[in-house]
């Protein structure tokens, strides 16, 4: 070796060692790598996990290179131009990741520099030359069918995982909050058909007949989808979730009826938690296997030779193994096993933001939430928002709820910049401002409403009108006369707050909003009738209940029983039917005490019948 070849040797060796150093540790223990490394967090984890094993294979295609550079030059060269693809790729196109980018530009540097003055020095010497160039001559249809095979490939990968086709347009803007995609698909989705075939072949992991609808879930007639999922083309047709999965209500005004979907509402019936924990119990079982899905698949739909083929010996089992590291992994969703069920109609919104985003610490803390309606917004300007009013720009709620919901960075920078009719984000946003809710369904006494409004007036306007004096503005828990659970609130940490501030920056839409609250937000009432259980952790199951002094307010009940109780106000929540479809709601479990709020409990009777039918008004 000359000498510059015998320095660029050292250079690539050192490579290696350095790509070991980094890509054996995040195959283990992806997370704790990432976190350390200060990266922003890939969901799911997988994926970093799996990009170390091609970093461990590309070093071991370096090694003739780092052996005898000038002997196999063209593998010299290619292992040099890895380098700079890698630069150009994380410094250019995925900056939030630019430590990767500069970690590779150490190595290309010297590379390019000291292998360009080997290649000169080696032609300096006419006797090497020749040999050099008869070499080169040799090995150049080699490389050229390598270099195919390798670009084949490339595009096949490409094409099978990662190529994404726009999701389908939906011509209204209520199709599309229903439907529409907010780019979950291709981190946190499930390939359409294995999604599809899970309840079939795992019927036994639901808690009735009925397939997903047997979860709360909503579906309407002539949907291949139900409510709150979306499907995109991402390499294969993938299912993710968006808004509506938790903000879409149903009602019936009697067991016989069909459900009234209605959009923007709260989901009083669907079970997130339960979702997840169906899909993770699929993912443990023996039959999750390519031979019993790919049976199903088959008895449905006729895939292509090639699709078989990824479905079988790529998608099945990766998504076996992304569903069990999301169940295992403390930071994924591990930390919910020993905390309190949400149950239908609720969730925990910010955990999982806190600990598979932000990387905060697991805590312990119990953050269960009734799910709240977004309509109306527009007549929302300068309320606090969420139950603890943690922020108060409408932008950062809906791109964070996004991010929450599995929504990758790059694909909100996307978005974010399209116009407001092309932007998935966008249309949702302005639908929620001007959605509004439906009205009570059943006749209202209206002599007796008026009366309720006076009472209403008096004593509930000022902070749950709207635009009354303190409505949207947050209340402190330890005030007297609301005292309620404070679970909710002690969930979300300064620490939280803070990261979300500092997670996008550089991005047109960074957050600055995020903040620490010591209450929860008086919100006002639009359609009220259709968001039982009240309160915020729907710990209350009608508003006549809620009137009643917390000692008298129900210990147990039943929740996601989607029938009206028009007489109490909120959903009927006890019996055989309420509690053979709903959830059972114990208050004596943590983050479920249904203490406080004590404003209108001192009324008498008639005051509480006409407040309750004015409220209906609503």
């Amino acid at each position: 070796m000359n000498r510059y070849e015998l320095w660029f040797s050292r250079v690539v060796w050192v490579g290696i060692v350095a790509n070991c150093l980094l890509a054996m540790p995040t195959l283990l223990m992806p997370g704790p790598i990432m976190t350390f490394a200060a990266l922003p967090p890939a969901i799911p984890l997988l994926w970093p996990s799996f990009a170390a094993l091609l970093l461990l294979l590309l070093s071991a295609f370096y090694i003739p290179a780092a052996l005898r550079p000038l002997h196999y030059l063209p593998i010299a060269w290619l292992a040099v131009l890895a380098r700079l693809a890698g630069v150009i790729f994380f410094c250019i196109f995925n900056r939030a990741y630019i430590q990767l980018g500069l970690f590779d530009m150490a190595f290309f540097l010297p590379e390019v520099a000291l292998l360009t003055l080997a290649v000169r020095e080696k032609r300096r010497y006419p006797e090497q030359a020749t040999l050099f160039i008869s070499f080169h001559r040799a090995h150049t249809g080699l490389l050229a069918v390598a270099l195919l095979m390798l670009t084949f490939i490339s595009l096949l990968t490409y094409e099978l995982f990662f190529r994404e086709t726009p999701p389908p347009y939906f011509a209204t803007a209520e199709e599309h909050f229903l439907y529409g995609s907010i780019g979950t698909e291709g981190t946190d989705g499930v390939p359409y058909w294995i999604w599809l075939v899970l309840p079939r072949i795992f019927a036994d992991k639901l808690p009735a007949a009925g397939g997903y609808s047997s979860l709360g879930i909503v579906t309407q007639e002539g949907r291949d989808l139900p409510v709150g999922f979306s499907k995109q083309r991402v390499g294969i047709d993938r299912v993710g979730i968006n808004c509506a999965f938790c903000h879409t209500a149903t009602y019936r005004k009697n067991a016989a009826d069909k459900p009234a979907v209605v959009a923007a509402g709260p989901s009083n019936t669907t079970s997130p938690q339960d979702y997840l924990r169906f899909l993770f119990a699929c993912a443990d079982d023996p039959r999750f296997n390519g031979d019993t899905i790919m049976a199903e698949i088959e008895r449905n739909y006729q895939l292509s030779l090639l699709d078989k083929i990824t479905y079988r010996f790529a998608l099945i089992p990766f998504t076996k193994a992304t569903l069990q590291q999301q169940e295992r992994a403390i930071n994924q969703y591990g930390w919910m096993h020993d905390l309190p069920r949400w149950g239908n109609g609720r969730i925990d919104p910010f955990n999982p933001v806190k600990y598979r985003v932000l990387n905060q610490p697991i805590d312990g803390s119990i953050g269960n939430s009734d799910m709240m309606p977004v309509w109306n917004l527009a007549a929302h300007q300068g309320y606090a928002f969420h139950w603890d009013g943690l922020n108060t720009t409408l932008q950062e709620v809906l791109i964070s709820s996004a991010i929450g919901d599995g929504t990758p960075v790059k694909w909100i920078d996307r978005d974010w910049k399209k116009a407001d009719s092309d932007s998935s984000l966008k249309r949702i946003r302005d639908y929620m401002l001007h959605a509004k809710p439906p009205p009570f369904p059943f006749p209202i006494n209206q002599e007796l409403a008026a009366k309720g409004e006076t009472l209403f007036n008096q004593q509930c306007a000022m902070c749950h009108a709207t635009g009354g004096a303190h409505t949207g503005q947050v209340d402190p828990v330890d005030d007297p006369m609301l005292n309620t659970d404070r679970h909710r609130i002690d969930m979300w940490t300064q620490a939280a707050a803070t990261a979300y501030n500092a997670y996008a920056t550089g991005h047109s839409w960074k957050f600055s909003h995020f903040a620490k609250q010591e209450g929860y937000v008086n919100v006002s009432l639009e359609g009220l009738w259709l968001r039982g259980p009240y309160l915020h952790n729907g710990s209350v199951p009608t508003i006549s209940d809620l009137l009643k002094a917390p000692a008298e307010r129900p210990r147990v009940f039943y929740r996601g029983y989607n029938v009206l109780d028009p007489n109490q106000l909120g959903f009927v929540s006890a019996g055989d039917d309420a509690a053979r479809n709903g959830f059972r709601f114990d208050t004596q479990v943590s983050g479920n005490s249904n203490q406080g709020h004590l404003w209108g409990t001192a009324l008498n009777a008639d005051q509480k019948r006409a407040l309750l039918e004015y409220l209906k008004t609503m």
